[in-house]
């Protein structure tokens, strides 16, 4: 009865989108519940052994389960649907409540590593025993275990927050590793401080975290490539369309995690009439949208297929092209014989150095095969051309 009401309340339409965000919660709510359960062993760890690193650590896990509380906020935000004023939905609030995330584990480090500098300038002896030692292993395999639960529910999910808390589970594994490396140290040599030196370290460990989330973050609101897996699967399913000759100029307009609206120019033979071209694009565009959750928009590109100078025209340019190594596509060939005019759309690896030496190039090898004609070059860019996709 409240799993209704709840799906009521957020005017989840799909199953699937109500099945994603209530995984999303339950994913959230345990890394609640482990954060402050760890937060806690870590206070009256470090309050007992006058430790600024774990004590710093505890914080930690408080703001990670404070991370936790936002993601469930933001999912409740997001899950609303579209709006008059919002019509795209609310899906995008995922990387705001990141940012959030990130500024507060920022916020975090900073604290800290300001009290860690001030410990290595007055330094003060530590008292861990075997018990609070056990503790600390305990807070490990428990921060491993949810970093893993937690990074595997993100990468299932296609959710940012999820992904991002995992990483930082993971990473404060690590942290409380080092912390306890240093108990042990204080253990055999009582009078070697280093607990500001390890609490500086810890700082360092959750700085990195939360810049690396928010530049992550960062790139996503500016509008970074899409998979590369999504992309080839789209254009799979458009070129196996019968009818469809050619696909270009893919570009996919990210709205949140599994939000997407498309659009794409589609090669067709010039001699189709509109009701044909009808019949191949709104099938096409329904499985699109059953498969892979993206709303697709056409456009066209005549193909001439009567004139067999044309074609070998285009043959030509398309072969020549295809050698230049900073060329990636060359799409859009149009011809006017009677006005000697030929143009074409080429799109260039983000990589080249000097575009207009590839044009004059090209330009040139065209000159030479077709002096009488004036060509005419429109610029285009890689949006989610594979071959030119890398992991930055």
């Amino acid at each position: 009865m409240a799993g209704n009401k709840l799906k009521e309340l957020l005017d989840l339409a799909h199953s699937e989108t109500y099945g994603r965000f209530k995984n999303i919660i339950i994913t959230s709510v345990i890394g609640i519940v482990v954060n402050v359960l760890l937060g806690v062993i870590k206070i009256i760890v470090g309050t007992v052994a006058n430790s600024v690193a774990v004590i710093s650590d505890a914080v930690n896990n408080f703001a990670d389960s404070v991370s936790s509380l936002v993601t469930i906020v933001a999912m409740a935000i997001s899950g609303r649907g579209a709006t008059r004023k919002h019509p795209f939905g609310f899906g995008r609030i995922e990387y705001f409540s990141s940012m959030v995330i990130s500024v507060l584990i920022l916020i975090t480090g900073t604290e800290f590593l300001i009290e860690s500098v001030k410990k290595i300038i007055h330094p003060e002896a530590t008292a861990y025993t075997p018990v609070t030692l056990v503790l600390l292993v305990v807070a490990i395999v428990a921060k491993i275990l949810l970093g893993l639960y937690t990074k595997r529910s993100g990468n299932k999910l296609n959710s940012p927050n999820l992904i991002a808390s995992g990483q930082d589970a993971l990473s404060d594994a690590i942290i409380t590793g080092v912390t306890l490396l240093a108990a042990v140290v204080s253990l055999i040599w009582p009078n070697l401080h280093i607990d500001g030196y390890v609490g500086v370290l810890v700082s360092a460990f959750v700085l990195k975290a939360g810049l690396e989330i928010l530049l992550d973050v960062i790139s996503k609101l500016l509008g970074d490539r899409p998979s590369v897996e999504l992309a080839d699967k789209i254009m799979e399913e458009i070129l196996s369309t019968e009818g469809v000759l050619g696909a270009y100029d893919l570009i996919l307009h990210n709205y949140g995690p599994n939000v997407f609206i498309g659009d794409v120019n589609l090669e067709l033979e010039d001699t189709m009439t509109m009701e044909e071209a009808y019949v191949i694009t709104k099938p096409l565009n329904v499985r699109i949208l059953k498969e892979y959750g993206v709303f697709m928009y056409f456009g066209f590109y005549s193909v001439n297929t009567k004139d067999p100078e044309i074609v070998e025209m285009r043959e030509y340019l398309y072969e020549r092209a295809e050698a230049i190594d900073d060329i990636l596509q060359i799409h859009a060939f149009y011809v006017n014989k009677e006005r000697k005019f030929m143009s074409f759309d080429v799109v260039f690896d983000f990589d080249c150095k000097d575009q207009y030496a590839v044009e004059q190039k090209l330009r040139r090898i065209l000159n030479d095969k077709y002096p009488d004609y004036r060509v005419e070059m429109l610029p285009d860019k890689d949006y989610t051309l594979s071959r030119s996709a890398k992991d930055e």
